[in-house]
This record gives structure tokens, sequence and C-alpha cells, in this order.
């Protein structure tokens, strides 16, 4: 049985944004700040392996929270979720989270939609990947993505009494918890924000 930490990456500089410079985007102030928040909030939490996509903030992310721990990870894996975007790039606008996340909502309500169907493709792959993660290990592992893998992920699991919760976004550094047994995965805490309010790292 293994407890999954999805992280969502910290929040990028405005310049992150900007097409012409992608790969050099680097943790925001307050990002940083949210991060260390974080960390702070799972110091005492032993980590068997630490997961990380290839983005420059996923990364930047995940070692903060990997740094200065009492047993940190030598060794932080990369997922190679970057090919995912090929599979839903739609002239450029799906791999934009609201979009996303509204094109998810709509087809429950009965609106067909191309990008949902992409988005399908790639909520199965991520499935996999983390049922199979989930199958390694017995204790808690640290996997930091994009938000709108976690959204993924998380939507996945939750049940239609849940289905306002579908329509929020995933919050930068955000914990959701899934708990990985002989059963499947289940959904155990969603887009969780409360270290926003540690004020000794403040």
């Amino acid at each position: 049985m293994a407890n999954l930490y999805l992280i969502s990456q910290g929040d990028a500089t405005v310049e992150a944004f900007q097409p012409s410079v992608p790969s050099q985007a680097t943790l925001s102030s307050l990002g940083e700040v949210h991060v260390n928040m974080l960390a702070h909030s799972l110091r005492d939490t032993r980590f068997e392996m630490v997961y990380a996509c290839s983005s420059p903030l996923s990364m930047e992310t995940a070692e903060i929270l990997n740094r200065n721990r009492k047993r940190a990870i030598s060794v932080i894996k990369r997922l190679a979720l970057a090919d995912f975007k090929s599979d839903f790039d739609i002239n450029g606008e799906c791999f934009d989270l609201s979009l996303c996340i509204y094109t998810m909502m709509a087809q429950s309500r009965g609106f067909c939609s191309s990008i949902h169907a992409q988005l399908k493709i790639v909520e199965k792959r991520l499935l996999e990947i983390v049922e199979n993660i989930g199958a390694l290990y017995k204790g808690n592992v640290l996997i930091v993505m994009e938000p709108l893998m976690v959204k993924l992920l998380t939507n996945h699991f939750l049940s239609e009494q849940n289905v306002e919760t579908k329509w929020n976004s995933i919050r930068p550094a955000s914990l959701s918890i899934l708990h990985s047994d002989a059963k499947g995965c289940h959904l155990i805490l969603n887009n969780d924000i409360s270290h926003y309010q540690c004020q000794s790292v403040a």
C-alpha cells in the first residue's frame, strides 16, 4: 500500500509564459514561498521516492520539496510526460488549464469535443503510470506534475457527489493524495492549500 502525494508545480514568473523563452520558466517569488510552505508542512513525512515531470517548474518544485530533509532522496526520477502534449495539442489552446477544465465539464453536460477525447487518452496514460508507481512502493511517494496532469487524475477519482469540486482549478503547489492498495487507487485529499497559512516560512 502506498500514498501518492500529487503536487501541482509552483506558480511561474510572468516571463515563463512567453512562447519565445519556454525553457527559462522559473518559480515566481510567491510560487517559491508557497512551495517552501508545503515543504515545511511535509518536513516530517518520509518519502521512498520523488518523481517529477521534466518541465523546469516541476523539477524546481521537486528540488525544493526534497531539499534539507532528514532523509532526502539522492536522485529525483523524471516522468517522461513531455510527449503527452502532442497527444492533445489542438491549435495550441488545449493545454490552457481553464479551457481544459471547461471542456471536461461541458462534456458531462452533453457537449462533445475533440479536446475532451484527447484528454481522456492522456488521462488513461497518466492512470497507468500512477498505478505502476503505486505498485512499486509501500510507503509515501512524492510526484510533482503540471496542474493539468493533477487535475485529470483527481477528477477521475471524484464521485458524482463532488461534481462542483470538478470545476475548481488546481492551485499552484497544492497537495492531493491518492492511496494505492490491492483494490486500486482512492483519492483521500484533493487540491489542499492549507499550508499557505504556514507562518514560519512566510
